[in-house]
């Protein structure tokens, strides 16, 4: 997606409830199969946020006007499809992972302890890089308080650290998850049909909804036609993200239960293709959020099923894995890593097709590397030490 500047991401169920139609996602006391495919996937989920941000106009990389523009137009999308995976995500392997009589503290404490530290040591190393090209207090301590989602201006909402607008609605879920699981869990099937598909039609409302709201002064730099806040209600507002939660939520509900048809993880890849140019050629908020959900609930669960039926294949292979780990690091840190190279190393933009593939591969090869340090020497210490429940090692 486009950036805006200043110039121009548990309760137990209630008793005497009718049980649902197949088994929970996870019953306490009982360990659910892993789903490490999930895992290799967000690499890619991560991989497709770091095209688009390469091919922002408000950071060039072609120095020809006409050919940015042009790979703007061809990578603009896939900002929009890994965010859309990430929410989708997120809603599944919680409820997948998720136990009866799981304490809410104890929930909060495993996943705030995963995402605070790494997003308040990117957040600080953005403000150190981006001091004095228009950041300012309120923005940083809007990022600091996870509230830089709730006003409708995208000039806050991706300031400070732009990638770091959908951990503040990734906290939104977390907080929501825990009142809401137990109601999931008594939900049968069809209403979870029901429920995955108003979902998927709520994503597709809010484009069409913000595409009718009053425009404003703030414009997109590569979309005109488009305003700050009707950008902000289709693509950022938290309860409009909600319709992405909440269907990775049903869909795990299905796969959990048996209930969901058996789905080939090559048919679902081959359904990007279309998918992805229907969201190149639809008015950009449309594009950023209805065409490609449905292809991302259809990759989680093909990738899932493979996993619980024990054929997970080279999504789960020892590389992918290490990638996947990773991700979460590589996701905030590989914007600093674009400007900075961009801008303060090799002075772009680029006049060579050459000097473009060094800049995106040293970018690549650098977030790569930043990401993998972080994980291994802040995430996962702080994880082993303060995010695993009671009796797991």
């Amino acid at each position: 997606m486009s950036t805006v500047n200043s110039a121009g991401r548990l309760a137990p169920a209630p008793a005497a409830v009718p049980a649902p139609s197949g088994p929970p996602p996870a019953a306490a006391g009982r360990r659910t199969p892993r789903l490490d495919s999930l895992t290799g996937l967000r690499f890619f989920a991560a991989l497709s946020v770091f095209v688009c941000h390469s091919s922002y106009l408000a950071l060039p990389t072609f120095a020809d006007h006409h050919t940015n523009v042009v790979f703007h137009e061809v990578s603009n999308q896939f900002g929009g499809l890994g965010v859309a995976f990430f929410f989708v995500l997120s809603g599944f392997v919680l409820t997948w992972s998720s136990r009866t009589g799981d304490r809410l503290g104890a929930f909060y404490r495993r996943r705030f302890v995963k995402i605070l530290p790494l997003y308040y040591a990117a957040g600080a190393a953005a403000v150190a890089v981006f001091w004095g090209t228009g950041t300012q207090l309120s923005d940083v301590l809007r990022y600091a308080t996870l509230t830089q989602v709730w006003v409708p201006n995208p000039k806050h909402n991706f300031t400070v650290l732009p990638p770091g607008w959908s951990l503040a609605v990734e906290a939104v879920f977390y907080l929501v998850f825990p009142f809401v699981i137990a109601r999931f869990r008594t939900v049968r099937s069809g209403t979870s049909w029901a429920g995955l598909a108003v979902c998927v039609a709520g994503a597709v409302l809010m484009p069409v909804l913000a595409y009718t709201l009053p425009s404003g002064n703030i414009k997109l730099i590569s979309e005109p036609s488009v305003t700050g806040f009707q950008l902000w209600f289709a693509y950022v507002f938290p309860l409009g993200r909600l319709f992405d939660f909440f269907a990775g939520m049903f869909a795990a509900q299905l796969v959990a239960s048996g209930r969901f048809p058996r789905i080939s993880l090559p048919w679902v890849l081959v359904s990007f293709v279309p998918a992805y140019a229907v969201a190149t050629y639809s008015p950009v908020l449309f594009g950023w959020r209805a065409p490609l959900i449905v292809p991302c609930v259809l990759l989680i669960v093909a990738a899932a099923q493979r996993d619980v039926a024990g054929r997970p294949g080279v999504l789960a292979s020892r590389p992918l894995l290490a990638l996947g780990n990773a991700s979460f690091a590589f996701y905030l840190c590989h914007y600093l890593v674009l400007y900075t190279l961009n801008i303060k190393v090799l002075h772009g933009p680029f006049g060579s097709g050459a000097m473009v593939a060094v800049y995106l591969a040293s970018a690549l090869a650098v977030s790569l590397v930043i990401a993998g340090l972080l994980y291994r020497y802040v995430e996962m210490p702080l994880v082993r030490r303060f995010g695993k429940r009671k009796g797991e090692r």
